[in-house]
């Protein structure tokens, strides 16, 4: 037997409608708000990530999957969608032209991770970005956005943190007094903080040991450094969430993890599992520009698609039912049943039906399996008196039908039980 790779799950049709309720629910609230999709590729250089991401970050520096092409360029896996997005928008004139534009994204990111339950090495996000406006209600309806996936896909038990990380002119003073804190604490951080103290110190604020999460209590909050502009910013987005009555606390140590983000950074934490944010992002004002694009303000977010399946894992999601399943005796009736059931296809009503000739008795059991709100039989006496008998799987009742009437009335069932 081969054996899938680790980190890397198949989704199986138990799973499957609990997978496409999200979606279809993402793709529903993403057009309330006129974000429009995109599709980008699986694979982009390795430079798209490692500028847009940043070379000192986590991703960047042990997570990607890289490789060599042909012709010796280094190409990457994705791990997240906004560089990928960024590049595109950069890329496609018709779109950066435009005064402002609203893009989302679904589909596979590849982290070289240690697998575990909703951290794997291939997974699974939707994401948004909205480019064009500096204001805070582009950072509000990002927000807004997720917020609503989250409560129409039946998430109750979760809460938005927010926070802001200030801009290139007043980020820099904060940064002094974090690395000059952190600096008389070397002894006491982590390998990766260690490291993280020169390179990318806002990450010392994200790690997640125990030891250097004790540091984070007395560290230097960004709240006191923030420039008027940053701290106008914050203040507004804080107003529009009240008034828009979405709830929120405040995180003075929400950075995350990758070094495009300037002023909002938001994050939805489920209350019950303990697990990482569901749903992260922030805005990031200098990504286009890093990009060769012209200065364009931008604010988004990426929800993990995983990570919410195991938050809805104890609510009830109605699994779609088969219309109709054919039983039949065999041989004519065989027959008989194919062209039915090809003729129900064509009137958009499901059916299925076995091609051996099992005993009545397993057919009904496979009926039941698969959910189906009607079954038909036909066996030789059916054929012989060109009358179906049709069985309401959900009430019980039985009726014989004529062969001509059978599709007006299995709509018209159907229909009534789609009323009850």
């Amino acid at each position: 037997m081969i054996a899938k790779p680790p980190g890397i799950e198949d989704i199986f049709p138990d799973r499957i409608e609990r997978w496409n309720h999200v979606i279809r629910t993402a793709r529903d609230v993403f057009r309330l708000f006129n974000i429009r999709e995109i599709i980008i590729p699986v694979m982009e250089f390795t430079e798209v990530f490692a500028r847009g991401i940043g070379d000192e970050t986590d991703i960047v520096s042990k997570e990607m999957f890289t490789f060599e092409d042909r012709g010796g360029r280094s190409l990457a896996l994705r791990p997240e969608g906004t560089a990928s997005v960024v590049r595109a928008y950069v890329e496609n004139g018709d779109y950066n032209r435009l005064s402002s534009c609203k893009l989302f994204y679904m589909g596979p990111m590849f982290r070289a991770e240690r697998p575990q339950k909703g951290r794997l090495r291939q997974f699974n996000q939707f994401g948004a970005e909205i480019f064009g406006s500096a204001h805070p209600y582009a950072d509000f309806e990002a927000i807004a956005s997720m917020n609503l996936i989250a409560h129409k896909i039946g998430l109750r038990d979760y809460t938005l943190l927010i926070n802001s990380i200030g801009c290139p002119a007043c980020r820099p003073a904060f940064i002094k007094d974090l690395k000059s804190y952190y600096a008389s604490k070397k002894s006491q951080l982590c390998s990766d903080c260690s490291r993280r103290l020169e390179k990318n110190p806002l990450r010392l604020l994200d790690c997640k040991v125990d030891a250097c999460g004790q540091l984070k209590t007395e560290a230097p909050v960004i709240a006191g450094y923030l420039c008027d502009s940053c701290a106008q910013h914050h203040a507004k987005l804080k107003s529009l969430l009240a008034e828009g009555g979405i709830s929120f606390m405040e995180d003075p140590l929400l950075v995350r993890g990758l070094d495009y983000y300037t002023r909002t950074t938001f994050e939805f934490v489920s209350g019950s599992t303990g697990q990482n944010a569901f749903a992260a992002g922030g805005r990031y004002d200098t990504l286009v520009e890093m990009f060769g694009g012209k200065p364009t303000p931008a604010v988004g977010f990426a929800a993990g698609i995983e990570r919410i399946l195991i938050l809805l894992e104890t609510n009830k999601i109605n699994s779609p039912a088969l219309d109709v399943y054919i039983v039949h005796s065999g041989d004519n009736a065989f027959h008989e049943a194919r062209k039915t059931a090809m003729a129900l296809r064509a009137s958009g009503i499901s059916a299925d039906m076995e091609a051996e000739a099992k005993g009545f008795k397993s057919q009904f059991k496979k009926a039941d399996r698969e959910n189906a709100r009607l079954v038909i039989i036909i066996g030789k006496d059916e054929i012989s008196q060109n009358q179906y008998s049709i069985k309401n799987m959900i009430t019980g009742n039985q009726q014989s039908v004529a062969r001509e009437n059978l599709i007006a009335y299995v709509a018209q069932e159907l229909s009534a039980l789609r009323l009850k």
